[in-house]
């Protein structure tokens, strides 16, 4: 090996771009970068000029491995890369059909290194390299990457994510070559089949939130290939070509199948590469990159790390998709699995198995205490510990992890018996249970056809699948009967179902009597593979049927944990919707004046996994929002006894884990509920335990943790609709949320460019105002640029408008507001007016072809939805505003009727400017604000949506009598005096310039005179 300062030396040469260098010695100091250097690569590998034998005299500059590389001496130059693209492009297809595996292929000019794909449409550039500036090592990082020539590299999370992570080249061309792959052969009816599986499940699980995207179908294709890999890496396999376990082989699980040990790696959705021309090739091209690494020790979070690092930030906050830290997860199983050789532990939401890691090594623990073989542990944890999710990708993650939590020396030793994998994909809150499975007495039947709970159009497939009650009995044994079914499924002969699966009915001791019923099964199943449809539906029948499984009387088990996902109801499909309501209100989750749009999955998920999943005297620990413990939509679920007619379902609630001050990572604060399923109820009460690991990383084991850990038992301020004729002020029924004036680009504008000749009397040219702070698909859109009629141009206030006791200069809108009647017009009435009516037409076809699929409406609705523009309309000369979200509540007086007010914002008119005054007064003091936090919904940054919450505080009417109400408001004139001289042009952000004016109102002694008048108006009440 070469000394690191040969590399440099050789690196350094490469990067001069020095104009008396040729080509052949660029070419020469790669070969020799690639050779001599700590890259791996034997010159029986590498190769210079290599005859591309293609029947021209053409060669490939350097060859190494499935690598091809084209140098050229100055890639600055355009004619030169657009020649060397096209070289490189050519020797790629060549060698690709030459050998049958998959090549890709670099172009570099030493400087700049070009990492490029070729597929049915040409070349396609996946990465790139300028190394102007930068050290040697990255350099050799990014080859090694690209090469994966390295071995025994140490599979730490860093390394992981380094060489197979998003950003990595070996990640960029695979994903390239797979996407080539899958679009050459989408029409193919088995990948249809299982990308159409997917989309449904994932659309089960994560609502309208998911969208059916094959660039995340590749990457999950591709983040399950590599995790059952790294199974087979994990106990010992040699994966490499060496090996001589096929591609297929590794897809199928055969090897695992061989040594009895069954739901590890099998067919599913993501095995749709054995079923095109090319794809073995790319399998064996990850198996690879796997083979670098020394898989003896392993950490058993790198494939939740991985997922993290492919599946992008932005897709999985939409999924809702955030993992448990290890600490936490470990923290619930100790606290709750007290006698695990007892208990029976699921997670019917296990995501990637960090639980099911915890719950393993509870019960391996006590297992060695308890002087039991290894044999028979390990069937006892599969026996005590099971999992379920409805994403594939995260139950392929968890079951290896589950194995790795056993450990390859327990699962190599001569006593380890057939073993079966208990982590299924699986429904959880059986959303499908009436669409998709009807069950009786004797039998299970799984329609292939009817209603798709996540679409409302037609059904996918045809037939049932038909299992009598007594095969579901032994789980084990049903996977197994399930998976000889399915091989099987492929015979082609005439011989007659019958005669073809009796012999495994025997083998599997299926009774006389339900012989007829598995043989028509059996029928079925292969009359969907003569249809091209049918390697799916063993894997999928083994899963759905779990769910039912498990909630079987003598299935159900001793302790839940987990946590489950967090599902608005608003990012639900309309089905989903539907179904959640019905569940809601059958649960008795909903009473009273509420309705199901303020509410969360989660607690749901709680209730029907206890009613599901947990025995009469079973424990629950679940992590949900923060909210679910002090917000009134979740009061039903606080209380202990969920039910109605049809259901009777009551628990014990203990204690709950307030963890808002702890580090879990999560997008938003968390809390775990704890308690026990009973004959009688306990409501959740305010006190709570508050865990606390002030400067601590999420990413850390429970024994890191702990010395960092304080738990303090303390109250969070619960809200309910009892409540409210009580602690609410009379001024709650006056104030309005603003209108919602978004996407903000179909509305609020800036001034345009005008024509030489102007834009006519009473006109004014605008284009859409585009911020950094639109969500797309807005922020990717073209501006709409139109001349308007000024009168239909209006102010608007906002929460970024507002600042203490005054505003800044409100935004512009274009919106369809009568300057006559001061009333919302028609969309008749809009027609009639040309500027107005072009810009509204082209605002309501950008809203119609990227608005969700949830909303019916024209974009005119939205700008009224439940009235909030039309309440506006006409506007009163005296209001009052204060932001609906934030630290801090924000209030201000505004005396322009023609402002309109945005939905960050609320408001309220008043009769007189005294009484808007003193109402600002109350909003803005500290006073309230405290008197109102513990009811707020806490997000990372504290307490965060004020909303109405701010009238518990009990704000009497203004009494132009009263002394003290006149004297607030006298003293607001002065503090609206004061804040409107302050000069805020140079604050970058409205945060700063509220500082700006709280400061100002301090040094002249305006805030403490506010906050003791405050005081004396405002009577102390403890909700």
């Amino acid at each position: 090996m070469a000394s690191f300062s040969a590399r440099d030396v050789l690196i350094a040469q490469l990067v001069k771009r020095d104009p008396a260098r040729t080509e052949a010695d660029i070419q020469a100091d790669i070969y020799g970068l690639l050779t001599v250097g700590e890259l791996n690569v034997g010159t029986d590998q590498a190769h210079m000029e290599s005859p591309s034998a293609d029947g021209t005299r053409r060669r490939i500059d350097v060859e190494v491995g499935q690598l091809a590389i084209e140098v050229k001496k100055d890639l600055r130059n355009q004619t030169v890369r657009a020649d060397g693209e096209s070289q490189l492009e050519g020797y790629i297809a060549t060698r690709t059909e030459q050998s049958g595996a998959h090549y890709s292929g670099v172009l570099t000019d030493g400087v700049l290194w070009l990492l490029f794909n070729v597929g049915a449409e040409g070349r396609r550039l996946v990465a790139e390299l300028d190394m102007t500036g930068k050290e040697p090592a990255v350099l050799v990082g990014w080859l090694e990457a690209v090469l994966s020539t390295q071995t025994q590299v140490k599979p730490t999370p860093a390394e992981i994510v380094r060489r197979l992570g998003a950003n990595s080249p070996a990640h960029l061309v695979d994903v390239a070559a797979f996407r080539d792959l899958y679009q050459a052969n989408a029409g193919n009816t088995e990948v249809s089949l299982k990308r159409e599986l997917w989309a449904k499940l994932l659309r089960t699980a994560f609502g309208s939130a998911f969208e059916d995207d094959e660039t995340l179908f590749i990457n999950h294709t591709l983040l399950v290939l590599t995790a059952e890999i790294i199974a087979h890496a994990a106990l010992g396999f040699d994966v490499s070509a060496k090996g001589g376990i096929s591609a297929k082989q590794l897809s199928l699980g055969t090897e695992f199948s061989n040594a009895q040990i069954v739901g590890v790696v099998q067919a599913d959705f993501f095995d749709w590469l054995l079923d095109v021309d090319g794809g073995e090739e790319l399998i064996a091209n990850v198996a690879r990159r796997i083979a670098q690494f020394n898989w003896d020790h392993v950490e058993h979070d790198v494939l939740k790390l991985l997922y993290e690092s492919v599946i992008d930030t932005r897709d999985r906050k939409a999924l809702g998709e955030y993992y448990t830290p290890d600490w936490l997860a470990q923290a619930i199983v100790d606290a709750n699995v007290d006698e695990p050789l007892v208990q029976r532990v699921a997670d019917v939401a296990c995501g990637s198995g960090t639980f099911l890691f915890h719950a393993i090594r509870r019960y391996l623990v006590a297992a060695d205490e308890a002087g039991m073989s290894n044999g028979e542990a390990i069937s006892g944890v599969t026996s005590h510990v099971t999992g379920m999710d409805v994403h594939p990708v995260a139950v392929t993650i968890a079951r290896v992890t589950y194995l790795l939590a056993i450990g390859v020396e327990r699962l190599t030793a001569d006593d380890r018996g057939p073993l079966v994998v208990p982590v299924y994909l699986g429904d959880s809150l059986q959303w499908e249970q009436q669409a998709d499975i009807f069950a009786s007495e004797e039998q299970l039947t799984i329609a292939t056809s009817g209603a798709d709970l996540v679409e409302a159009g037609a059904a996918l497939f045809h037939d049932d699948l038909v299992f009598p009650k007594s095969v579901l009995q032994d789980a084990a044994n049903f996977d197994r009967l399930v998976n000889a079914m399915s091989e099987k499924a492929s015979d082609t002969s005439n011989r007659t179902s019958k005669t073809v699966i009796s012999p495994t009915l025997h083998q599997f001791g299926i009774p006389e009597q339900d012989t007829d019923v598995l043989v028509a099964t059996y029928d079925t199943m292969r009359r969907l593979h003569a249809d091209g449809r049918d390697s799916i539906w063993g894997y999928y029948v083994r899963n759905l049927v779990r769910p039912t499984w498990l909630s079987a009387d003598d299935n159900k088990v001793d302790v839940l944990v987990g946590n489950p996902p967090w599902l608005r109801y608003g990012a639900m499909t309309g089905p989903m919707q539907t179904r959640f309501t019905a569940m809601l209100k059958a649960r008795g989750l909903i009473t009273g004046r509420a309705g199901a749009t303020g509410r969360d999955l989660a607690p749901l998920f709680v209730v029907r996994a206890t009613e599901l999943y947990l025995r009469a005297g079973g424990r629950f620990a679940m992590i949900v929002p923060h909210g679910i413990l002090t917000r009134q939509p979740h009061a039903e679920f606080r209380s202990g006894r969920w039910g109605s007619t049809i259901l009777d379902l009551r628990v014990q609630f203990d204690r709950a884990w307030d963890l808002q001050h702890a580090a879990t990572g999560f997008p938003n604060h968390a809390a775990v509920v704890v308690g026990n399923r009973g004959t009688t109820s306990k409501a959740m009460t305010a006190e709570v335990e508050a865990w606390s690991t002030k400067g601590a990383k999420s990413n850390v084991t429970w024994d890191e943790m702990l010395p960092r850990l304080t738990r303090d038992v303390t109250t969070v301020g619960v809200t309910s609709e009892e409540d409210a004729p009580v602690t609410f002020s009379i001024y709650r029924k006056r104030f309005r949320q603003g209108a919602v004036l978004a996407p903000r680009m179909l509305t609020f504008v800036e001034e345009g460019k005008s024509s030489p000749l102007g834009a006519g009397a009473g006109r004014v040219p605008v284009v859409s105002r585009k911020t950094n702070q639109d969500k797309p698909p807005w922020k990717s859109l073209p501006a709409i640029s139109d001349v308007v009629e000024k009168t239909f141009v209006r102010p608007v206030h906002l929460g970024e408008t507002t600042l203490p006791f005054r505003t800044t200069a409100p935004l512009k809108a274009v919106l369809p507001i009568s300057p006559k009647t001061g009333k919302l017009l028609s969309s008749s009435e809009i027609a009639e007016h040309e500027g107005l009516s072009s810009w509204w037409v082209a605002a309501e076809e950008l809203w119609n072809a990227n608005k969700s699929a949830n909303d019916p409406g024209s974009f005119l609705d939205r700008i009224d939805y439940i009235g909030q523009l039309s309440a506006q309309l006409p506007s009163a000369s005296q209001r009052v505003v204060y932001t609906k979200a934030g630290n801090a509540i924000t209030a201000a007086r505004v005396d322009d009727a023609d402002v309109i007010i945005d939905h960050k914002l609320y408001w309220a008119a008043t009769n007189t400017v005294d009484e808007a005054r003193y109402l600002v007064g109350i909003l803005n003091s500290a006073a309230v604000l405290e008197r109102v936090k513990p009811f707020m919904a806490v997000g990372l940054f504290g307490p965060r949506d004020i909303d109405k919450n701010v009238f518990r505080a009990l704000i009497q009417p203004y009494d132009a009598d009263n002394g003290s109400h006149v004297a607030l408001a006298k003293t607001v004139a002065e503090a609206e005096a004061t804040a409107s001289e302050v000069d805020v042009s140079g604050a970058k952000t409205f945060q700063a310039a509220r500082k700006l004016i709280k400061a100002e109102l301090e040094q002249k002694a305006l805030f403490p005179k506010i906050e003791a008048l405050v005081l004396d108006v405002v009577p102390t009440v403890v909700p």
